[in-house]
């Protein structure tokens, strides 16, 4: 049995199994996020209900990790979970930190208020995608608790790999931000990003790659030898679940707030556009130029009309 983390060739660790499995589904979604991205950075009432989103699922699943830990009985998946999974893995209450900010024009850091929006029919009923992948993460856990494992790895380890570079790209577009005059700009990026941080990062002793290195060596140390490999299987299975369902709950966001935005023609409608342009690969750059300029004619016109009628 290994005593570190596992080289990328060992073909006996479960981590290196669920990325050969996966780098297909791993690669689509990862040009999916990174698109999806670039747009949700341009337009702050998108990227915020795209962190209600995650604030769903990780919930989802820290609750049955805690249905989990807290059972009295010493369970196969009790033993393997309270060996690498620590308290700063946790992003349901980071993640919340992030959205008091962000929706503190609505609700002024009023807790209760806010949560009673995040559940509301919006992300619940109206929101199919995201409901059938907490309803996914409920029923396997419950028929096999070995399933989470697959979280474990492709989300909580996603983030550990790249949380830095998404943080990075958030601090550069500080305008999907709400204004506070009493806040600096590296005070509104600490309060905003929670989401993408692991560890105190003023602390060199608790730093995100030390906390990552750790994860990774228990998470194989666990998962080696205790699991069946039946379980090994199911957990990879899980694990292409999972980058399907996740595209499909992004991808509704963006449906949702481009239907909604088609009833009206605003500024707000304007910039979205021409970001969907400018960020779709099916698009040559010639029409991409061509459209954006009559865009921008048609948004100048308007603009011309409504000054010489009211002003």
């Amino acid at each position: 049995m290994t005593s570190t983390i596992p080289s990328p060739t060992d073909v006996g660790a479960l981590a290196n199994r669920i990325n050969f499995e996966t780098r297909d589904f791993h690669n689509k979604v990862s040009a999916f996020m990174g698109i999806r991205l670039a747009l949700a950075l341009k337009h702050g009432f998108i990227y915020r209900e795209g962190l209600v989103v995650f604030y769903h699922i990780f919930n989802t699943i820290e609750t049955e990790i805690d249905l989990v830990l807290n059972n009295q009985d010493d369970s196969q998946m009790k033993l393997i979970l309270s060996s690498f999974y620590l308290d700063e893995f946790r992003r349901k209450d980071k993640i919340l930190k992030d959205l008091e900010l962000l929706y503190y024009p609505e609700f002024q850091n009023d807790r209760p208020q806010l949560l009673e929006f995040i559940n509301s029919d919006r992300f619940t009923n109206d929101s199919e995608q995201l409901q059938n992948f907490v309803k996914y993460i409920q029923t396997n856990a419950t028929e096999d608790p070995c399933t989470l494992l697959a979280y474990c790895h492709v989300l909580y380890l996603a983030l550990f790999a790249g949380g830095k570079i998404m943080k990075s790209n958030v601090t550069k577009h500080l305008g999907i931000f709400p204004k506070f005059e009493h806040l600096s700009h590296k005070e509104i990026i600490a309060r905003g990003t929670n989401f993408y941080q692991f560890t105190d990062s003023t602390n060199p002793e608790t730093t995100d790659v030390k906390l990552r290195w750790l994860y990774k060596k228990n998470y194989e140390l666990s998962t080696r030898d205790e699991l069946l490999e039946q379980q090994k299987l199911t957990v990879i299975k899980t694990s292409k679940d999972v980058f399907v369902m996740l595209e499909n709950c992004i991808a509704e966001v963006g449906t949702r707030n481009r239907n909604e935005l088609m009833n009206i023609f605003s500024y707000k409608l304007f910039t979205f556009i021409v970001e969907e342009w400018k960020y779709n690969s099916s698009i040559s750059p010639f029409l991409k130029k061509s459209l954006m300029f009559i865009l921008i004619i048609i948004q100048f016109t308007l603009a011309s009309v409504l000054l010489n009628r009211y002003i």
